[in-house]
């Protein structure tokens, strides 16, 4: 009697679990619109959101819809991936981006080739959607 090998589950893609001070940051994602936490306090931006500003200690903040522009700041080039979910995609590239709203955001960066890759490069943000409740970033050229 002979018996197929078992097949291993895919991996699964990790995804951000939101909290309550960071949900109306990915509820922003899921529509399509970079929102991000204002200190009501001193109005200086928090990213990732939580629950106290770093420079007044305030505990309150409201979001604000932000710019979706940015420079590219670094970037790195993954061709060992920390997950397995992402290793049918490897080579990628990983950019973090200084946003025109003053903050720094990392994520992947599509349709622009490593040889078209400089510091100070303009890109925009995107909104890819995993599933009904999660929506992840990613840039593109601007």
């Amino acid at each position: 009697m002979s018996t197929a090998p078992a097949t291993a589950p895919a991996p699964e893609r990790p995804l951000p679990i939101p909290t309550r001070e960071s949900q109306p940051h990915w509820d922003g994602m899921r529509e399509g619109r970079f929102m991000l936490q204002h200190c009501s306090g001193c109005g200086k931006v928090r990213h990732y959101p939580r629950p106290v500003c770093p420079h007044c200690f305030s505990m309150e903040s409201a979001f604000k819809e932000a710019p979706t522009g940015g420079a590219i700041h670094t970037w790195t080039v993954c061709h060992h991936p920390f997950n397995f979910f992402f290793k049918a995609a490897a080579p990628y590239i990983v950019a973090l981006v200084d946003m025109d709203a003053g903050v720094r955001v990392n994520a992947q960066l599509r349709g622009i080739s490593e040889a078209d890759l400089k510091i100070g490069k303009r890109v925009r943000l995107g909104f890819e959607p995993v599933n009904k409740e999660v929506t992840l970033p990613f840039f593109v050229s601007d």
